[in-house]
């Protein structure tokens, strides 16, 4: 297993039929590499990349290997690329290397990290695909790419999260760091729990504190669908209080005032003291 250390390019073996020479490739029978871990490519950095490369021409080489008679296929250089093309050329300077399909996808991550373009949600996709496709295990990815295991395993549990919680995460609502603690609590919860977590700022340590206790909430009965002006008290009380409050029942039931630390509770307390 390859280590890093030396660059992108010295983990490659370079094609013997064309002995390092940087040659001219045309755009055209160039394809994008499929491996690619990045989903997302900012258009505003990619023209100002092709605005560069217009007033200074493509300094660095991208890499590309052969898959048939004047057909190549990216390995590293997708956004020199685009940018190149976005400027106007027709050819690129290229180096053509001999990779596998597990090591282009390595290769791909790895100049990604190197670069820190990838989000933990592309990176996390990107291990995923290394341990299914080519059987690879944490610590052997840790190796490859040059993190540790327990790196490794923190960001898969990332795919594990509900859509919602991916998107704060993206929207930097919330961080990696807090899907741990969002996991612990029940499915139903977690999303409710990550908008709690972004709403309050709650610390990753303090999350994985209030996670035992939110993910113990009663289980809710189930009930003919709820008055409307019920549910309009219930959103008004929520404003006004700043928590999650139910009303059960109607004309017999009680009031549901959700707290999830005694911080909360006291100012809750204060504001009805207040009130009474």
């Amino acid at each position: 297993m390859r280590k890093l250390g030396k660059g992108l390019a010295a983990l490659i073996e370079t094609d013997k039929s064309d002995s390092k020479k940087i040659i001219l490739i045309d755009c055209k029978t160039i394809k994008f590499n499929p491996y690619q871990p990045r989903t997302k490519i900012d258009s505003q950095k990619i023209q100002e990349l092709a605005k560069s490369i217009s007033e200074n021409g493509l300094i660095q080489p991208i890499i590309v290997r052969k898959i048939a008679e004047n057909q190549y296929e990216l390995i590293a250089g997708q956004r020199r690329l685009s940018a190149a093309q976005l400027a106007g050329y027709e050819k690129v300077p290229a180096i053509i290397r001999s990779a596998k399909n597990q090591e282009i996808l390595e290769f791909s991550i790895i100049e990604n990290i190197q670069r820190e373009d990838l989000n933990p949600l592309d990176e996390a996709r990107a291990y995923e695909r290394l341990a299914k496709e080519f059987k690879m295990t944490h610590y052997e990815i840790a190796k490859s790419v040059g993190k540790n295991r327990t790196t490794i395993s923190n960001l898969l549990r990332l795919l594990k999260l509900p859509q919602k919680a991916k998107e704060m995460i993206l929207e930097n609502k919330i961080t990696s760091g807090h899907a741990r603690a969002i996991l612990k609590v029940a499915p139903k919860s977690q999303i409710e729990f990550a908008e709690y977590i972004s709403k309050n700022s709650i610390s990753v340590r303090k999350a994985e504190e209030l996670a035992t206790s939110f993910g113990k909430v009663e289980k809710r009965i189930k009930q003919k669908k709820k008055d409307e002006n019920i549910i309009a008290v219930e959103n008004q009380l929520t404003k006004i209080f700043g928590t999650k409050i139910k009303i059960v029942g109607m004309k017999k039931g009680k009031l549901e005032i959700h707290f999830y630390s005694e911080e909360e509770l006291n100012n809750l307390v204060n504001k009805l003291i207040n009130i009474l």
